[in-house]
């Protein structure tokens, strides 16, 4: 069944065809749908792969072995998101434990660096005396800053997941560790660059005496990184990571700098699932790389005095909420430079200064995305450079669309869903086009838009505390694996306004919230539909099973 008449919010939905009859119960027809069974549900540490397959892994091990043996000055550089701060403390971790290296860490800067391994860096580290670099999260596509380590006498080992099909990984690094490079025969494609972290850090640490309880800590961070990074949880292995995680954040205890983080992210124990992750945690890790200096956060979560680890939590918070500002006024001026009518591609610029701020432009794009069905980029314009952030839509590939423009561009990267370019401004204007008709002559553009799969269609009594606990059984949920979307059929009662942006009401006993949705007050009283998940609301001590919204009809 599809819905073809248009909805409130302007989405477009599809039933999931499901082989069982309606006569069964709901959770049974929705796994059913998706093809669900025992190995997917289990998430134990037996899903946890053995990081032997990697492809590199050995011959990075040997390297590491062979500096920790000669007190050779280790550097670790990772990005500067939540996929990266958690690669570099996983490996700083590992790597302390160990002992017998000078360590040190280097997070690029974004506004000065920009994205990935820099030569810039690599030259640092020559002058500061490392023999060898470990990066993570970056490096897989920075063939010229690994040929120039090369050239100073650095090696450097990559732990990175972000390589396009059929693009080469540097020949001049001393290993790679990639899971989608050729060759690699490695069973999770889908890793983060966090889980390759882990694997490399559970090889190094193999014949540690503590090597479970420290892997267990470690669980927590890279847990945070695979649900932040967007990467896939239909794997059992990225699954299990998530799981096991969640379990070591929910049961405590933590570290002085862990505590402050899930303190001023307002998330409890026993209550931190993957939206706390995603929602809450991510975005005040994430908030320091866009506007500051993302070694605020290895600082942060190294702490283990607690009055230190208050106050650098605290930064963290006030960057989120200015992060928060920015982004809400830089959405307005996207809105506003829309081409109409409405191309293939979106792209909106302007300069810095007047709020094209490049530490956010990524969320706006995505937000452009959302609101408009299409591929959209935010450029920030700086003097006669643009610098920009794409978010795509599912089958429409970033870098594959980047590909088609790449003459006009000084560099780009990304995956499939995001990628970021720079290019002259001047050259901007044809850059915009460029990638407008690469998708009108790889896609038909009144498809793009996103169809929301619908699980099941059930009355409001049908969603009890037992339907919520079934469903759950499909936890930790993400990408490939969303939570499931039901369509609830009811008259809408007691509707109102919560902090002038918000909509709540009834549906008989179930309560239903609609995030941001105030404007659609009025359409509320003739809507019979509403596409969305369940959830157990918990508020002073009372827990009720609640509807959240995404759209209705």
């Amino acid at each position: 069944m599809s819905w073809s008449e248009p909805s409130v919010g302007g989405r477009r939905w599809a039933l999931r065809p499901s082989p069982l009859g309606e006569d069964r119960p709901v959770a049974a027809r929705i796994f059913s749908a998706r093809g669900v069974d025992e190995r997917f549900l289990s998430t134990g540490r037996g899903s946890l792969l053995d990081p032997g397959g990697m492809l590199g892994l050995e011959r990075a091990v040997s390297r590491i072995d062979d500096a920790r043996r000669r007190a050779e000055p280790i550097r670790l550089v990772t990005d500067y998101d939540v996929d990266g701060t958690t690669s570099c403390l996983i490996l700083h971790a590992a790597l302390d434990v160990l002992g017998g290296a000078e360590l040190s860490y280097h997070i690029p800067d974004r506004f000065t660096e920009g994205y990935g391994l820099s030569v810039y860096a690599v030259e640092k580290a020559a002058r500061d005396g490392v023999r060898l670099l470990v990066t993570a999260d970056i490096g897989v596509r920075d063939h010229l800053a690994v040929a120039r380590a090369r050239e100073l006498g650095l090696d450097v080992i990559v732990c990175d997941h972000h390589l396009p099909a059929g693009e080469s990984v540097p020949e001049a690094a001393a290993a790679v560790l990639c899971p989608p490079q050729s060759g690699c025969e490695y069973g999770n494609k889908a890793l983060a660059a966090c889980g390759v972290s882990l694997k490399l850090a559970t090889a190094l640490l193999d014949s540690h005496p503590r090597r479970d309880a420290i892997l267990g800590s470690m669980l927590k961070l890279a847990a945070i990184g695979t649900v932040a990074d967007i990467v896939s949880l239909a794997t059992p292995e990225n699954r299990a990571i998530v799981h096991l995680g969640l379990e070591a954040l929910n049961a405590g205890p933590h570290s002085a700098g862990l505590a402050a983080l899930l303190d001023v992210a307002g998330v409890k124990a026993g209550e931190i699932d993957t939206t706390a992750l995603g929602w809450r945690v991510g975005p005040r890790i994430n908030a320091a790389g866009r506007l500051a200096d993302a070694t605020a956060v290895v600082r942060l979560l190294r702490e283990r005095d607690d009055a230190t680890a208050r106050a650098g939590a605290a930064l963290l918070d006030e960057l989120n909420r200015e992060r928060q500002q920015i982004t809400g006024e830089l959405l307005e001026m996207a809105l506003a430079r829309v081409p109409d009518p409405l191309p293939a591609f979106v792209v909106v610029a302007g300069p810095e200064e007047e709020g094209f701020h490049r530490g956010v432009v990524g969320i706006v794009a995505a937000k452009l995305r959302e609101k408009l069905g299409r591929p959209a980029a935010v450029v920030s314009v700086i003097g006669a450079v643009a610098t920009g952030s794409i978010r795509s839509l599912p089958g429409v590939h970033a870098v594959r669309a980047l590909d088609a423009v790449s003459a006009h561009l000084h560099r780009y990267g990304g995956h499939a869903a995001a990628a970021g370019f720079s290019c002259d401004a001047a050259k901007l204007e044809q850059v915009a086009r460029g990638l407008a008709e690469w998708v009108e002559s790889h896609h038909d553009v009144d498809e793009l838009d996103e169809i929301a799969m619908v699980d099941a269609i059930v009355s409001p009594a049908a969603c009890d505390r037992r339907l919520v606990a079934d469903l759950s059984r499909l936890e930790p949920c993400g990408k490939d694996n969303e939570r499931p979307r039901l369509v609830v059929r009811g008259t809408p009662e007691r509707v109102r306004v919560m902090k002038d942006k918000h909509l709540g009401f009834s549906l008989g006993a179930l309560k239903g919230v609609w995030w941001n949705a105030a404007e659609h007050r009025d359409r509320l009283t003739s809507t019979r539909e509403f596409m969305g998940s369940l959830s157990l609301n918990r508020w002073q001590d009372r827990e009720e099973v609640q509807l959240v919204v995404e759209d209705g009809r």
